[in-house]
Protein backbone atom coordinates (compact mmCIF):
# COMPACT_ATOMS: atom_id res chain seq x y z
CA UNK A 1 0.00 0.00 0.00
CA UNK A 2 1.29 3.42 -0.96
CA UNK A 3 2.13 5.75 1.90
CA UNK A 4 0.19 8.98 2.14
CA UNK A 5 2.11 12.24 2.40
CA UNK A 6 1.02 15.72 3.38
CA UNK A 7 2.34 19.14 2.52
CA UNK A 8 2.46 21.31 5.63
CA UNK A 9 2.87 25.06 5.30
CA UNK A 10 4.10 26.81 8.42
CA UNK A 11 4.55 30.51 9.02
CA UNK A 12 7.92 31.28 10.56
CA UNK A 13 11.59 31.52 9.71
CA UNK A 14 13.07 28.52 7.91
CA UNK A 15 15.71 27.91 10.56
CA UNK A 16 13.21 28.05 13.44
CA UNK A 17 10.67 25.78 11.72
CA UNK A 18 13.30 23.25 10.64
CA UNK A 19 14.81 23.23 14.12
CA UNK A 20 11.44 22.70 15.78
CA UNK A 21 10.29 19.98 13.38
CA UNK A 22 13.54 18.01 13.48
CA UNK A 23 13.85 18.51 17.22
CA UNK A 24 10.31 17.24 17.74
CA UNK A 25 10.96 14.24 15.52
CA UNK A 26 14.18 13.38 17.35
CA UNK A 27 12.82 14.09 20.82
CA UNK A 28 9.73 11.97 20.22
CA UNK A 29 11.89 9.13 18.87
CA UNK A 30 9.56 8.90 15.89
CA UNK A 31 10.78 7.01 12.85
CA UNK A 32 9.71 9.44 10.17
CA UNK A 33 11.08 11.71 7.55
CA UNK A 34 10.62 15.36 6.72
CA UNK A 35 11.30 16.77 3.28
CA UNK A 36 11.75 20.53 3.23
CA UNK A 37 10.62 22.07 -0.05
CA UNK A 38 13.45 24.59 -0.12
CA UNK A 39 16.01 21.79 -0.08
CA UNK A 40 14.37 19.65 -2.77
CA UNK A 41 13.23 22.07 -5.50
CA UNK A 42 9.58 21.83 -4.49
CA UNK A 43 7.77 25.04 -5.39
CA UNK A 44 4.04 25.51 -5.01
CA UNK A 45 3.90 29.13 -4.12
CA UNK A 46 1.11 31.47 -4.99
CA UNK A 47 1.43 34.56 -7.21
CA UNK A 48 2.33 36.78 -4.25
CA UNK A 49 5.05 34.36 -3.19
CA UNK A 50 6.44 34.33 -6.72
CA UNK A 51 6.48 38.12 -6.74
CA UNK A 52 8.33 38.21 -3.42
CA UNK A 53 10.87 35.72 -4.74
CA UNK A 54 11.41 37.78 -7.89
CA UNK A 55 11.96 40.80 -5.68
CA UNK A 56 14.45 38.74 -3.68
CA UNK A 57 12.33 38.98 -0.54
CA UNK A 58 12.20 35.82 1.52
CA UNK A 59 8.72 34.90 2.62
CA UNK A 60 7.84 33.80 6.13
CA UNK A 61 6.36 30.47 5.10
CA UNK A 62 8.10 27.11 5.08
CA UNK A 63 6.79 24.17 3.06
CA UNK A 64 7.62 20.63 4.08
CA UNK A 65 6.33 17.15 3.42
CA UNK A 66 5.66 14.52 6.05
CA UNK A 67 4.04 11.13 6.18
CA UNK A 68 0.46 10.58 7.33
CA UNK A 69 -0.01 11.00 11.06
CA UNK A 70 3.07 13.11 11.72
CA UNK A 71 1.35 16.37 10.74
CA UNK A 72 -1.30 15.73 13.42
CA UNK A 73 1.32 15.15 16.12
CA UNK A 74 3.16 18.25 14.96
CA UNK A 75 -0.02 20.34 15.11
CA UNK A 76 -0.60 19.20 18.68
CA UNK A 77 3.00 20.02 19.63
CA UNK A 78 2.71 23.50 18.08
CA UNK A 79 -0.57 24.10 19.88
CA UNK A 80 1.10 23.27 23.20
CA UNK A 81 3.89 25.79 22.42
CA UNK A 82 1.55 28.51 21.17
CA UNK A 83 2.74 31.85 22.47
CA UNK A 84 6.29 30.56 23.05
CA UNK A 85 7.26 30.18 19.41
CA UNK A 86 6.79 32.46 16.42
CA UNK A 87 5.58 29.66 14.15
CA UNK A 88 2.04 28.61 13.16
CA UNK A 89 0.63 26.01 10.82
CA UNK A 90 -1.01 27.76 7.87
CA UNK A 91 -2.29 24.75 5.95
CA UNK A 92 -2.07 20.98 5.64
CA UNK A 93 -2.92 19.32 2.33
CA UNK A 94 -2.87 15.67 1.34
CA UNK A 95 -0.67 15.16 -1.69
CA UNK A 96 -2.18 13.18 -4.52
CA UNK A 97 0.76 13.20 -6.94
CA UNK A 98 3.73 15.27 -8.03
CA UNK A 99 5.46 16.05 -11.30
CA UNK A 100 8.31 17.94 -12.90
CA UNK A 101 9.36 18.85 -16.41
CA UNK A 102 12.75 17.93 -17.78
CA UNK A 103 14.86 18.22 -20.90
CA UNK A 104 18.23 16.85 -21.88
CA UNK A 105 20.69 16.67 -24.70
CA UNK A 106 23.77 14.56 -25.24
CA UNK A 107 26.54 14.76 -27.81
CA UNK A 108 28.30 11.51 -26.96
CA UNK A 109 26.95 7.98 -27.20
CA UNK A 110 28.15 7.27 -23.67
CA UNK A 111 26.07 10.06 -22.17
CA UNK A 112 23.18 9.32 -24.55
CA UNK A 113 23.09 5.68 -23.40
CA UNK A 114 23.17 6.80 -19.77
CA UNK A 115 20.24 9.19 -20.29
CA UNK A 116 18.23 6.66 -22.30
CA UNK A 117 18.74 4.12 -19.52
CA UNK A 118 17.77 6.57 -16.76
CA UNK A 119 14.61 7.91 -18.38
CA UNK A 120 13.82 4.61 -20.12
CA UNK A 121 13.80 2.85 -16.73
CA UNK A 122 10.46 4.52 -16.05
CA UNK A 123 8.77 2.37 -18.70
CA UNK A 124 9.14 -0.79 -16.57
CA UNK A 125 6.51 0.63 -14.13
CA UNK A 126 8.36 -0.70 -11.07
CA UNK A 127 8.13 2.62 -9.21
CA UNK A 128 4.75 4.11 -10.04
CA UNK A 129 6.41 6.92 -11.96
CA UNK A 130 5.46 7.46 -15.56
CA UNK A 131 6.40 9.68 -18.44
CA UNK A 132 3.49 11.66 -19.76
CA UNK A 133 2.53 11.26 -23.40
CA UNK A 134 4.71 13.21 -25.76
CA UNK A 135 8.08 11.97 -24.57
CA UNK A 136 9.88 10.94 -27.73
CA UNK A 137 13.65 11.26 -27.56
CA UNK A 138 15.26 12.11 -30.88
CA UNK A 139 18.59 10.50 -31.72
CA UNK A 140 20.60 11.70 -34.72
CA UNK A 141 23.76 10.32 -36.27
CA UNK A 142 25.66 12.78 -38.48
CA UNK A 143 28.66 11.05 -40.10
CA UNK A 144 29.90 14.40 -41.46
CA UNK A 145 30.31 15.61 -37.87
CA UNK A 146 32.88 12.94 -37.05
CA UNK A 147 36.08 14.43 -35.65
CA UNK A 148 34.61 17.92 -35.23
CA UNK A 149 35.41 19.70 -31.96
CA UNK A 150 33.06 19.23 -29.01
CA UNK A 151 31.83 22.87 -29.05
CA UNK A 152 31.12 22.93 -32.80
CA UNK A 153 27.50 23.32 -33.99
CA UNK A 154 27.67 19.94 -35.80
CA UNK A 155 28.11 16.75 -33.81
CA UNK A 156 28.47 13.18 -34.97
CA UNK A 157 25.98 12.07 -32.34
CA UNK A 158 23.09 13.93 -30.79
CA UNK A 159 20.28 12.90 -28.47
CA UNK A 160 17.54 15.24 -27.28
CA UNK A 161 14.53 14.59 -25.12
CA UNK A 162 12.01 16.42 -23.01
CA UNK A 163 8.90 15.57 -21.10
CA UNK A 164 7.14 15.43 -17.78
CA UNK A 165 7.48 12.80 -15.05
CA UNK A 166 4.47 12.18 -12.88
CA UNK A 167 3.89 9.95 -9.87
CA UNK A 168 3.88 9.53 -6.09
CA UNK A 169 5.72 12.34 -4.30
CA UNK A 170 8.41 10.21 -2.67
CA UNK A 171 9.25 8.44 -5.95
CA UNK A 172 9.30 11.78 -7.78
CA UNK A 173 11.74 13.26 -5.26
CA UNK A 174 13.98 10.17 -5.39
CA UNK A 175 14.09 10.17 -9.20
CA UNK A 176 14.68 13.94 -9.26
CA UNK A 177 17.68 13.38 -7.01
CA UNK A 178 19.16 10.92 -9.50
CA UNK A 179 18.43 13.04 -12.57
CA UNK A 180 19.83 16.28 -11.17
CA UNK A 181 23.29 14.72 -10.94
CA UNK A 182 23.38 13.84 -14.66
CA UNK A 183 25.20 16.06 -17.10
CA UNK A 184 23.19 17.99 -19.69
CA UNK A 185 19.86 17.51 -17.87
CA UNK A 186 17.67 20.47 -17.02
CA UNK A 187 14.90 20.01 -14.48
CA UNK A 188 11.95 22.20 -13.57
CA UNK A 189 10.74 22.52 -9.99
CA UNK A 190 8.67 19.73 -8.48
CA UNK A 191 4.97 20.63 -8.48
CA UNK A 192 2.41 19.07 -6.17
CA UNK A 193 -1.17 18.05 -6.87
CA UNK A 194 -3.55 17.65 -3.95
CA UNK A 195 -6.51 15.39 -3.29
Amino acid sequence: MMKTYYEVVVEGSFECVKGFVLGYLEGSELDGEVIFGREHHIENEDKFGQLLRLLNVRGRTVHFIVGAGFHELLSQALERRKGHLDINIVSVKEIKTAYFDFSYRAYTRELGDKLKELFGSLSDHSTGLHLEAGYKPVEKINPEGKGVEAYAPLHEYELRGKGRIHGPIKDVIDFYGKAEHCEMVELGDIRLEYT
